[in-house]
C-alpha cells in the first residue's frame, strides 16, 4: 500500500512540475523586429554630414539602435533622440551617397521603407564671406569652421566661357581660409569650396570692376553703382562700315524693343526671332546678316578663352559707349568715326522700318536718331554683359 502511494504522490509531484514549465514557457516573450509605419525621410539638403539628421515615422522607441546601410558597407551611427514618432541621429562626416537605413531594438532589426539621400558636400559651420567688394588680383579671406588643408575653391560665373571656372589651392588660417584671386576673376563670382568629391556652395564673392578695364574679351566702358556688374565693348566693329540693320518692315513686323540701359541682351534676343520668322518666307535676306546676327554671331578669343555672348547694344548703352569713346582709344579699342546701329527699333509707327543710331563723328554732342533699316548703311559694335 505505501508503495502504491508513493508511486501516485511521485506521478502528481512529476506531472506538476511539467505543467510549471510548459507555463513558465509560455510566458517567455519572443523578440520582435521593430514595428516602424509611416516612415518620412528628410529632404537633401537637410541631411549634411557631420549634422544631426531626423526620420520621422510611428513606432521609434528610445532602445533603437541605427546602422546605415550603402554598397558594401554598414555603419551604425550615434542616436541623439528618439520618441514614438521620429528618430534623430548624426551622419559621419564622410557620408554621401544613398543609403538604407535599418533600425534594431533587441537583436531584431528592420529596414525602414525609403532612402536616405545625404549629399557630397564639406560640412561647414560660421561661413562669413567679405561683406564689400574685393579687388582683382586682391588675397581673399573667408571665416567659418571645418576647412580643411587641401579644400579648393572654385570660382564661376554665368559670363564667363562655358566651363570656365577658377580652381585655386587654400591656405587654412585660425579663422577660416585665404586665398590669391587669379588673373581674370571680376564681378559677382559663385563660390565653391571643394574636398574630394564633396562640393559646398558658400555664396557670393563680389569682385571689383572699373570702366576701362581691360577684360572679358574688350573693354569695360560701362558699370552699375556696386561695380560688379557692367557692359565691355568689343576692341573692333563687326562687319563693315556699311551694313543695314535687317530688313524694312511693317509695324506688325517689329520686335519690341527698348532703348534704355542694360535691354540690349534682350533687345537682340527678340530681334532674332523675328528674322527667323521673316526669312521663313522671304528669300530676300537669305545671303545677308542682321546687325543683330552679326554680334550674336561673334566670337572672340582672348588668350584660351572665347567669348560668344555678344549682342547689338541698345540706344542708352550705344551713347555711353559714345561717351567713353576717348577712354576706348587709350586701350587700345579705338571706334572708328561712323554711324552706328543700336538694337532699338523706331518709336510707335515708325518701329517696323527704322531703327535708333548714335553718331560717332561727334566730338562730343549726343546726336541719334531713327533711319531706315533696309535703306541706311552704317557700322556695327558689339557689346556683352556681366
Amino acid at each position: 500500500m505505501n508503495k502504491l502511494l508513493t508511486c501516485f504522490l511521485f506521478a502528481v509531484m512529476a506531472s506538476c512540475i511539467l505543467v510549471a514549465c510548459k507555463k513558465e514557457e509560455t510566458n517567455l516573450v519572443t523578440p520582435i523586429p521593430p514595428i516602424l509605419k509611416e516612415i518620412f525621410f528628410p529632404e537633401e539638403k537637410d541631411a549634411i554630414p557631420g549634422k544631426d539628421v531626423l526620420i520621422k515615422g510611428k513606432g521609434f522607441s528610445k532602445a533603437d539602435v541605427v546602422f546605415l546601410q550603402t554598397t558594401g558597407t554598414e555603419v551604425q551611427v550615434p542616436v541623439k533622440e528618439a520618441t514614438n514618432t521620429y528618430i534623430k541621429f548624426t551622419l559621419p562626416k564622410e557620408a554621401g551617397g544613398l543609403y538604407k537605413v535599418t533600425i534594431e531594438r533587441d537583436g531584431q532589426k528592420t529596414t525602414l521603407d525609403g532612402t536616405l539621400s545625404v549629399p557630397f558636400v564639406v560640412p561647414l559651420d560660421d561661413v562669413v564671406l567679405p561683406g564689400s567688394n574685393v579687388q582683382q588680383l586682391a588675397d581673399v579671406a573667408i571665416g567659418g569652421k571645418g576647412f580643411e588643408a587641401g579644400d579648393i575653391v572654385q570660382l564661376s560665373a554665368d559670363f564667363y566661357p562655358a566651363g570656365k571656372v577658377f580652381s585655386i589651392p587654400v591656405t587654412v588660417t585660425a579663422e577660416g581660409i585665404s586665398f590669391e584671386l587669379p588673373q581674370g576673376c571680376y564681378g559677382a563670382n559663385t563660390v565653391v569650396v571643394t574636398r574630394g568629391n564633396r562640393k559646398t556652395n558658400l555664396g557670393i564673392v563680389n569682385i571689383e570692376v572699373n570702366v576701362g578695364d581691360v577684360i572679358g574679351g574688350g573693354v569695360v566702358f560701362w558699370t552699375d553703382v556696386a561695380k560688379v556688374h557692367g557692359l565691355i565693348a568689343s576692341k573692333t566693329n563687326v562687319g563693315t562700315p556699311v551694313e543695314q540693320f535687317g530688313p524694312g518692315l511693317a509695324l506688325s513686323g517689329a520686335a519690341g524693343t527698348s532703348k534704355a540701359m542694360q535691354t540690349g541682351k534682350e533687345n537682340t534676343a527678340k530681334l532674332l526671332v523675328k528674322m527667323a520668322a521673316f526669312r521663313s518666307g522671304n528669300a530676300s535676306w537669305n545671303t545677308k546678316k542682321t546687325a543683330a546676327e552679326l554680334c550674336d554671331e561673334l566670337v572672340i578669343t582672348d588668350g584660351s578663352d572665347s567669348y560668344g555672348d555678344w549682342f547689338l547694344p541698345a540706344q542708352e548703352e550705344l551713347i555711353t559707349l559714345f561717351k567713353a569713346k576717348a577712354l576706348m582709344a587709350t586701350k587700345g579699342a579705338e571706334v572708328p568715326p561712323n554711324n552706328y546701329w543700336s538694337s532699338s527699333e523706331g518709336d510707335g509707327d515708325a518701329a517696323g522700318w527704322s531703327a535708333f543710331y548714335v553718331n560717332f563723328y561727334e566730338a562730343t554732342n549726343v546726336v541719334s536718331a531713327n533711319s531706315d533699316k533696309e535703306g541706311w548703311r552704317i557700322g556695327v559694335r558689339a557689346v556683352r554683359a556681366f
